[in-house]
């Protein structure tokens, strides 16, 4: 998952199941499209196949897909 915060860079979380919990692990990058390319890289992600998700409610957490 990638999400970009309003004051904080963007987050890459990295999961090891599809079920609803949280990321074992996150990376930091300053730019959106940093974060892309890194995925596209290391993971061979597909762009056409993401899907963009809401953002989380105030006080959700960020890594959690609902």
């Amino acid at each position: 998952m990638i999400y970009e915060s309003e004051n904080d860079g963007v987050y890459v979380f990295l999961y090891d199941t599809q079920e609803d919990k949280s990321s074992f692990a996150d990376l930091w990058f300053e730019t959106f499209d940093e974060a892309v390319d890194y995925c596209i890289e290391k993971y061979i992600v597909i762009e056409d196949q993401w899907v963009v998700i809401k953002d989380p409610k105030k006080g959700q957490q960020h890594d959690i897909i609902n």
